[in-house]
């Protein structure tokens, strides 16, 4: 029994880095149009993960998801608090820091120019940040607890969900930013690995998710 945690728990770990590797090359490299990357990363960072843990027989969204109207609300607020943070945060840190950097550096991932700008914003911040949840949260967090500690899991899904996004956007960055953005999203990938903890399930982090990635689509919005 021990040995089949340890094998799951390898697979479930070498599954994930390959997935983040993966979209790397494919952002980084291949850079295709936005559309062909947005399939290749439902099939990267979805349906990948789904097939090797069917695969090791785990079983999936076995926990019926029970939306709590009050909670929902409760993460609302809690998403709405956060936007508000990260906007004010901008605003104070824009006297400083230069973030012309950090708007070319998505302006150009992206290929986006100003009449497309909506559609992709809203697909980031709806769609794009629940596939990030499923491979962060769900695989990484909730489905590797069950095979290595809470202490280890959390440390590796919050690092890698930092490292990830670093690797998308940071390689133009001053090593003070870089460093800055990675403690930053270690700590955002803890806070969502917590709210998500006691429920098994990521709609309370995606909903906190979306909103900051409202807010960054805001700042973006704000410099194009």
């Amino acid at each position: 029994m021990e040995k089949n945690k340890k094998r799951n728990a390898i697979i479930i770990i070498a599954t994930i880095i390959v997935c983040c590797l993966l979209m790397a090359l494919i952002e980084i490299i291949v850079e295709p149009i936005y559309f062909v990357k947005s399939l290749m990363k439902i099939i990267v960072f979805f349906l990948l993960p789904l097939v090797i843990m069917k695969h090791l027989g785990i079983k999936l969204f076995e926990k019926q998801i029970i939306i709590d109207k009050k909670k929902i609300a409760k993460l609302f607020i809690m998403g709405i608090i956060i936007y508000l943070f990260v906007i004010f945060s901008y605003l104070i840190a824009n006297n400083v820091l230069d973030f012309s950097i950090f708007i070319n550096s998505l302006s150009s991932d992206q290929k986006v120019s100003g009449k497309d700008f909506i559609m992709v914003a809203l697909y980031i911040s709806l769609f794009n940040s629940l596939l990030e949840e499923f491979l962060f949260r769900y695989v990484s967090f909730i489905q590797l607890s069950k095979f290595l500690s809470k202490k280890i899991v959390y440390v590796f899904s919050s690092f890698l969900f930092a490292i990830y996004h670093i690797s998308m956007i940071g390689s133009s960055f001053p090593l003070s930013l870089i460093l800055i953005m990675i403690i930053g999203l270690c700590i955002g990938g803890f806070i969502f690995n917590y709210v998500d903890e006691k429920d098994k399930n990521i709609y309370n982090s995606w909903i906190i998710h979306m909103f900051a990635d409202f807010a960054i689509m805001s700042i973006w919005f704000i410099n194009i």
